[in-house]
C-alpha cells in the first residue's frame, strides 16, 4: 500500500514538472512571436473610426465616422470585396472630434463588407472595424414602375386635376414629379408625396400633355441616391358635362315625390323599388321624407326589417359616350353592403354579383356623410341600362344602417 502511494506521488511530480515544461516552452515562444512583431519595442495601435455609418447609393457608398482620440491619425483604408478593393482615405486630423464624410465609387451592386483602418504617419495601424453595406444598381432599378394615373383631367369649370393610382410603399417609393405646361407655355415642375391621392394644376394650359416619373429611395436602409422611372407622357382632355339629366330620367329630386305614405315613408315615384326595401308597413319604402323634403331611402333597423338585396333604380336606353352619374346629398351611416350601380337591361344584379355582371357599380360602405357622389361609366355602343342603388343591410331595434340621396343628375361627358 505504501508503494502504491508512493508510486502515485512520483507520477503526480513528473506530471506538474511536464505542464511546467511545456507552459515556459510556449511562452519563450509567443514572446519570439511579439518581439519579432514589435521588434523588440511597443504593440502602437492608433485609434479606430467611431460611430461608423454606410449609407447605400447608386453603385457606390457613402462612409460616415468620427475621429476622435487620436490626433496622429493620416489616413483611412477602406477594402471591401473580400479585401481585393480598397480605398484609401487622407485624414488631416484637427484639436478636436473631426468627422469623416467620404464617398466610394464604382462598386458592385448587393451587399458588401467593408473593413476600416486607420494609420498614422508612422504606419502604425488601428483595429479593423467591420461594417456591411448594401449597394444599389440596374438590378434595383429593374423592379421599379411609374405610379399609374386613374385620371387627369380638366373640368368644366377649367381645373385640372390628377387622380393618382396605389403603389405598394415596401419599394421605396416616396413621390412623382409631373412636368406641364402652364397658361404662359413655360414648363413647369412639380413633386408630388406619395401620400397625396389628388394633384391640382392651377395654371394648367389646357387640353396638354403631361410628362410624370416617380422617385424611389431603398427602403432598408438610408440612401444618398434616388432612383427614378423613365417619363411617361399623358395627354389630359378638358371635358365638358352636357346636362342630359331631364331627358332620360324622371323624378330626381330635390324633393323626390311618392306614390304612396305611411307616416314618413312612402314608394317613389318613376322608380323601381323592389321588395325588401319596401319594409314600413310591408308597403312602403324606398322613399322618405325628411325635414319635409323628399328622399331616396334605404334603411333597416329601428323597427324596420332587414333590407336584403334591396334595390332602387330607373331603366332608360341611352345613346353611346361618356356618363357622369352625380349622387347628391348623400346622407348615411356605416356598415352593410352598398353601391351605386350601371347594369345592362332592366333591372340590377343582386348585390353579391355586382362586381362581376354591372357595367359600372361604385361602393358607397364606409364613406359616412359625403355631399356628392360620382360614377362615370362608358357606352361604346346605345343600350338598355338601369341605374341607381343596392344595398343589404341589417339593424335592430335601437340601431340600424340607412343611405339618403337627395338629388341625382346625369351628364354626358364630351372630352376636347
Amino acid at each position: 500500500m505504501k508503494n502504491n502511494i508512493k508510486d502515485w506521488g512520483q507520477g503526480l511530480c513528473r506530471l506538474l514538472l511536464s505542464a511546467l515544461l511545456l507552459a515556459t516552452i510556449a511562452s519563450c515562444t509567443k514572446m519570439d512571436v511579439y518581439k519579432d512583431f514589435t521588434n523588440g519595442g511597443e504593440i502602437s495601435y492608433t485609434g479606430k473610426l467611431d460611430s461608423v455609418k454606410i449609407l447605400s447609393g447608386r453603385y457606390r457608398v457613402l462612409l460616415k465616422g468620427l475621429f476622435i482620440a487620436d490626433p496622429k491619425v493620416t489616413k483611412c483604408v477602406v477594402y471591401w470585396n473580400n479585401m481585393k478593393d480598397s480605398v484609401v482615405i487622407p485624414v488631416t486630423r484637427t484639436a478636436q472630434v473631426d468627422t469623416l464624410s467620404q464617398f466610394i465609387e464604382d462598386i458592385e451592386e448587393g451587399v458588401q463588407s467593408f473593413v476600416i483602418y486607420t494609420y498614422d504617419a508612422d504606419g502604425n495601424r488601428s483595429i479593423a472595424v467591420n461594417k456591411t453595406g448594401r449597394i444599389y444598381g440596374d438590378r434595383y432599378q429593374g423592379t421599379l414602375s411609374n405610379r399609374g394615373i386613374n385620371a387627369a383631367v380638366t373640368s368644366q369649370a377649367g381645373i385640372t386635376s390628377i387622380e393618382w393610382g396605389t403603389m405598394d410603399r415596401l419599394s421605396g417609393v416616396f413621390a412623382s414629379e409631373v412636368i406641364y405646361k402652364n397658361t404662359s407655355n413655360e414648363d413647369v415642375t412639380v413633386r408630388v408625396p406619395i401620400e397625396s391621392n389628388n394633384t391640382v394644376l392651377s395654371d394648367f394650359k389646357t387640353s396638354s400633355t403631361i410628362k410624370y416619373r416617380t422617385l424611389f429611395l431603398p427602403n432598408d436602409t438610408a440612401s444618398v441616391d434616388t432612383f427614378y422611372t423613365s417619363f411617361s407622357d399623358r395627354y389630359v382632355p378638358k371635358f365638358i358635362k352636357e346636362d342630359v339629366t331631364n331627358t332620360y330620367l324622371k323624378n330626381t329630386g330635390t324633393n323626390f315625390s311618392s306614390v304612396a305614405s305611411v307616416s314618413r315613408w312612402g314608394v317613389l315615384t318613376d322608380w323601381t323599388t323592389s321588395a325588401s326595401v319596401k319594409n314600413a308597413s310591408g308597403t312602403n319604402g324606398g322613399y322618405e321624407k325628411r325635414s319635409n323634403v323628399g328622399y331616396i331611402s334605404l334603411e333597416a333597423g329601428w323597427g324596420l326589417p332587414n333590407v336584403t338585396d334591396g334595390m332602387i333604380y330607373q331603366t332608360v336606353t341611352l345613346p353611346a359616350g361618356t356618363y357622369w352619374y352625380e349622387s347628391n346629398d348623400l346622407i348615411q351611416n356605416t356598415g352593410g353592403t352598398r353601391y351605386v350601380v350601371v347594369a345592362e337591361g332592366n333591372t340590377l344584379p343582386l348585390v353579391a354579383n355586382t362586381t362581376t355582371n354591372a357595367l359600372a357599380f361604385s361602393s358607397i360602405s364606409g364613406l359616412g356623410n359625403a355631399a356628392q357622389h360620382v360614377l362615370t361609366f362608358t357606352l361604346t355602343e346605345p343600350k338598355q341600362v338601369s341605374i341607381g342603388y343596392s344595398a343589404t343591410l341589417t339593424g335592430t331595434g335601437s340601431a340600424g344602417m340607412y343611405t339618403k340621396v337627395g338629388s341625382v343628375r346625369l351628364y354626358k361627358i364630351q372630352y376636347q
